[in-house]
Order: C-alpha cells, then structure tokens, then sequence
C-alpha cells in the first residue's frame, strides 16, 4: 500500500511539473508575442511620422497667379492648419502688406520636404 501511494505521489509531482512548465511555456510564448507586437507598432508608427524638414525656395510668379493659387500649389497640409496661415507667411517672409503680386516678379516661399 505504502508503495502505491509514492507512484502516485510520484506521478502527481510528475503532472504538477508538467503543468508547471506549460505554465512557463504559455506565459513565456505570450510575452513574446507582446514584445513583437509593440515592436512592429512602434516601427510601423515611426514610419508614417518621418521627420521633415522646412526649407524655401524661389519662384517666379507667372501670369494669372494669385497667393492663394500659388499656397493651394505648394502647401503642406501636415505643417498649416489652412491657407491663410500658409499666405500668411508667404507675405512675411517676403515683406508683402497686401494680396497683389506682379507676375514676372519673384518670391520665396517655404515647403517641407
């Protein structure tokens, strides 16, 4: 009888165990998987945030161009909330205090690259 009762002991340790190291297995697999899934989060965001750059550059404003054409043309949605900032800013940069530009004329105009 005492004998029956050390297999079964034995065997219970044995299943304990092996439950146990399922256990760690599951846990282990787990955090793993958790790992590689913020990992491809983070990278799959630091993708679609790339840093960019303002830099500027000179245009010649041609026959029929207005501020707002030329901002529609060159502006960066991602940088200005709308185009009156972006005209905004092309008229301080450029020292114009009303909306009439002269075609054949130049003026600078900033963008992101």
């Amino acid at each position: 009888m005492k004998q029956y009762y050390s297999q079964n002991r034995r065997r219970r340790q044995l299943q304990v165990r092996r439950k146990i190291c399922l256990l760690a297995a599951s846990i282990a697999v787990f955090v793993l998987l958790s790992v590689s899934a913020i990992s491809i989060s983070t990278q799959a965001s630091g993708l679609e945030s790339a840093e960019s750059h303002k830099y500027y550059r000179s245009i010649q404003i041609a026959k029929g161009d207005t501020l707002w054409s030329i901002a529609k043309e060159n502006m960066d949605t991602h940088h200005y909330d709308n185009v009156y900032e972006y005209i905004s800013e092309i008229k301080t940069m450029n020292s114009i205090k009303s909306d009439h530009i002269v075609s054949g004329s130049y003026i600078i105009i900033p963008y992101y690259y």
